[in-house]
C-alpha cells in the first residue's frame, strides 16, 4: 500500500502550503514528489468551496497535458488533512531570482524561455480533452515566479490553479473573484476579458522584466497611452529591430493585434539562433547560474509526518451534463492598429523608419501561390469606312490602364517586379500579379502580390511577407 509522508514545507499560501514529500509503495519503492495541500480551514473561506473546485479542477487539467515545460501530476487525494494534489518535485529556481538590473539575463537565453513557455501554452490550447475538443487552456498567471529553471535547462510552468480551460469535469464557474497579478495582467484583463492573448502579454512582460531587471510596469486602459509607455520602456534594451518588433505585438493594448503562442514560439527560436552559437546558451548559463540561486533544502522535520488517505471521502463531482460556458469566440482579424504601433515603437530607435506588422498565415506552410493575369482593357477598334454620316459627338477617350499604389504609413521603399521590369512604389502600374521587395531589420522581404485596383503595400520584415491594403 502506498504511503505518502511530509518532509518539508516549500511555500505557504494564505489558502494551502507546498510540501516535499515521499512516497513510498510495495517492494522498496520510493520517489520524492511534492504535494500542494489546501489548508483545512478552506471550508471557512467566503470561497472555500470555489478553492476546492480549482484545486480538483488543477489536478485534472494537469493529467489531461503532456509537454516536458508543463509540470506532471500524479494524482488527486483526499487525505484526512483535506485535498491535495500530488505532483513532480522540480528542483530549481523561479525566474523571478534571476531578476537584476546589475545583471539582466543574457538576451540568448530570454529567447529560449520564451520559446519553451510558448510552446507550452501552444499545447495546453491545442490538446483535446475526453470529448475530443481542444482544450483552450489560459493559464492566467504567467509571470517569473511561476516559471521555474533547473540546472540541467529545462523550464517548468508552475501553478495551473487559476488556469480555465474547457473540459467537461470542470467544476469552478464563479466570475466572482478576479485572478492573475497585476503587473502582468494585460488591459483586457484588467477590465474583467480572458482571452488566450492575455498568457502572450503576460508571456511578454515576464520577457521584458528579465531584461530590463526590473517590473514593466502596470498596462494602461488607453490604448495609445499604452502602446507609447511600452515604446518607452523597450528602449533601453540592447536588441535588434527584429527581437524589439517582437516584444512589442506581444504587449500590444488590443488582444487582437497580438501573435499566438505557435508564432511567438516560431519567432522566439528565429531570434535565438540569430545570435549564433557564441551567445550563452540556456543549458549552459543555468548550469552556471540556478545553483547559486537555487533553494537549499530546509530544516526537515524531525519526524516524517505521515498523511493518511481518506479512503472513503466524498467523491468529486460527477462531470456535468452539459457544457457550462460556449467556446470562446474565434480570434478577431488582426485591424491596421499594430501596424502603426509597432511602427510608433520602432521609431525611437531608427530615424523615421518604422514597422508595420501584420498577422502571418495559420498554417505553417502556405500553399503555393497562383500566378493571376488581369486581362488590359481592349485596344480600341478601328472605325470602319461608311457613307457620311451626321457629325456625332467624340466618345471619351479610354482610361489609363493603370491603378495608384501607395505603400503604407511608417514603410520604406517598396520594389514590384513583372515581366522583367521594376516598379518603385508609390506610382501607377497596370493591374497584374506582381513580386514585391523589401529590405529592412537585415531581412529581405519577399512576396507576391495581386493588384487590381487603387490599394497600398504593407511589408513585414519579421514575418517575411507584404500585403495588400485597401486604398484610400
Amino acid at each position: 500500500m502506498r504511503r505518502y509522508e511530509l518532509l518539508e514545507e516549500l511555500g505557504r499560501g494564505a489558502f494551502g502550503a507546498v510540501w516535499r514529500a515521499r512516497l513510498t509503495g510495495r517492494g522498496g519503492f520510493s520517489r520524492e514528489v511534492a504535494i500542494k495541500l489546501l489548508h483545512t480551514s478552506i471550508t471557512e473561506h467566503e470561497h472555500g468551496a470555489e478553492l476546492l473546485a480549482r484545486l480538483r479542477d488543477e489536478a485534472r487539467l494537469l493529467g489531461l497535458l503532456r509537454h516536458r515545460a508543463i509540470v506532471q501530476s500524479f494524482e488527486l487525494v483526499h487525505f484526512e488533512e483535506g485535498w491535495a494534489i500530488v505532483l513532480e518535485l522540480v528542483e530549481g529556481a523561479d525566474l523571478g531570482a534571476f531578476v537584476s538590473r546589475a545583471a539582466p539575463m543574457p538576451v540568448s537565453v530570454v529567447w529560449e524561455i520564451l520559446a519553451e513557455v510558448a510552446s507550452a501554452l501552444r499545447c495546453a490550447a491545442e490538446t483535446l480533452g475526453p470529448d475530443g475538443a481542444p482544450l483552450l487552456v489560459q493559464h492566467r498567471d504567467i509571470k517569473p515566479q511561476n516559471l521555474r529553471v533547473t540546472a540541467g535547462g529545462e523550464v517548468k510552468i508552475l501553478d495551473l490553479g487559476i488556469a480555465r480551460a474547457e473540459f467537461a469535469a470542470r467544476e469552478a464557474e464563479t466570475q466572482a473573484v478576479r485572478y492573475g497579478t497585476l503587473g502582468y495582467m494585460s488591459p483586457e484583463r484588467l477590465a474583467g476579458v480572458d482571452l488566450p492573448a492575455g498568457d502572450i502579454y503576460a508571456l511578454g512582460a515576464t520577457a521584458a522584466e528579465l531584461l530590463l531587471g526590473e517590473p514593466l510596469g502596470r498596462a494602461l486602459l488607453n490604448p495609445d497611452a499604452h502602446n507609447a509607455q511600452i515604446a518607452a520602456r523597450l528602449a533601453p534594451l540592447p536588441l535588434t529591430l527584429a527581437e524589439r518588433g517582437l516584444l512589442c505585438v506581444m504587449l500590444a493594448a488590443r488582444p487582437e493585434d497580438r501573435p499566438s503562442a505557435r508564432e511567438v514560439e516560431r519567432h522566439a527560436r528565429a531570434h535565438r539562433l540569430a545570435r549564433g552559437a557564441e551567445a550563452p546558451s540556456l543549458l549552459g548559463w543555468a548550469e552556471g547560474a540556478v545553483p547559486k540561486v537555487a533553494r537549499r533544502p530546509g530544516e526537515r522535520l524531525a519526524a516524517p509526518r505521515a498523511l493518511t488517505e481518506q479512503l472513503s471521502a466524498p467523491r468529486p463531482p460527477e462531470p456535468p451534463l452539459t457544457v457550462g460556458l460556449p467556446p470562446p469566440p474565434d480570434r478577431p482579424r488582426v485591424s491596421l492598429a499594430p501596424w502603426v504601433f509597432v511602427g510608433a515603437c520602432l521609431s525611437l530607435f531608427v530615424g523615421g523608419v518604422a514597422l508595420l506588422v501584420a498577422a502571418p498565415p495559420r498554417s505553417e506552410a502556405a500553399a503555393a501561390p497562383v500566378e493571376v493575369v488581369v486581362e488590359a482593357p481592349p485596344p480600341p477598334v478601328a472605325p470602319v469606312e461608311a457613307p457620311p454620316a451626321p457629325p456625332r459627338a467624340a466618345p471619351p477617350a479610354p482610361k489609363a490602364a493603370g491603378v495608384a499604389v501607395t505603400v503604407a504609413p511608417g514603410v520604406g521603399a517598396v520594389t514590384l517586379t513583372r515581366d522583367d521590369r521594376r516598379y518603385t512604389l508609390p506610382g501607377t502600374l497596370p493591374p497584374g500579379t506582381y513580386h514585391a521587395t523589401m529590405t529592412g531589420w537585415g531581412a529581405e522581404t519577399k512576396s507576391r502580390l495581386e493588384i487590381r485596383e487603387a490599394c497600398a503595400v504593407s511589408c513585414d520584415p519579421v514575418l517575411k511577407r507584404c500585403r495588400v491594403e485597401p486604398g484610400n
